[in-house]
């Protein structure tokens, strides 16, 4: 459990400023639960099965900026409307996360807020298979893991937690951890194994 008044007042406000990058813009909210004072966990989602980009994957509510879109908080708010099925009233907009660079070519910008609804969503079956609740606590007792990215100088790692609701890693788990790295007490050390699948997620922890 996190106290809002622990983190909130270091996050960025800058809501205009869009990244100067060639690569595919997206934004992101990064929705925590809990009371008024006491962040609890994190609100995620699993994306839709049928879905050709990242099937299946434990994701944060976003997705790419259109033309129209001001700046990327009204992407990210956009989509937290199409995808959960409720409105954008329901959160408290609490600051900017830094942004982070894929593999894949997208740069994604995550905007920290607090959820204020009844948990009653009414997902996008289209796009949404399940929403999924995080505590915060299974972020500290959950297997942690990491492989080593071949190829790669500086050496570059891939983090992975394996949790009751499925696999978190990729670009949601590097921006959760961040974020715990800089406004909490986290401090666990991956478990560093090897990958034992060819293609993503190239983990398979119930194969170790």
């Amino acid at each position: 459990m996190l106290p809002y008044k622990s983190f909130v007042e270091k996050l960025s406000r800058d809501f205009d400023q869009i990244p100067e990058t060639s690569e595919i813009k997206s934004g992101v909210i990064f929705p925590l639960f809990g009371s008024n004072t006491i962040a609890e966990g994190i609100i995620l989602t699993e994306r839709a099965k049928h879905l050709k980009s990242h099937p299946g994957q434990i994701s944060f509510p976003g997705g790419v900026m259109e033309t129209s879109d001001p700046n990327l908080l009204v992407t990210a708010l956009r989509e937290w409307e199409e995808e959960m099925g409720v409105k954008q009233t329901t959160l408290d907009v609490l600051g900017k996360l830094e942004g982070l660079h894929t593999r894949t070519g997208f740069h994604i910008t995550p905007f920290l807020a607090k959820y204020n609804g009844d948990f009653s969503f009414s997902k996008n079956v289209d796009e949404v298979e399940r929403v999924i609740l995080l505590p915060f606590s299974e972020l500290w007792t959950k297997p942690f893991y990491a492989i080593e990215i071949p190829n790669r100088e500086p050496k570059h790692f891939a983090y992975y937690f394996d949790l009751p609701d499925g696999l978190l890693w990729g670009a949601t788990c590097e921006m959760i951890l961040r974020f715990l790295k800089d406004h909490s007490s986290f401090d666990r050390t991956p478990k560093l194994v090897k990958p034992n699948l060819a293609k993503p997620p190239f983990l398979d922890p119930k194969s170790l």
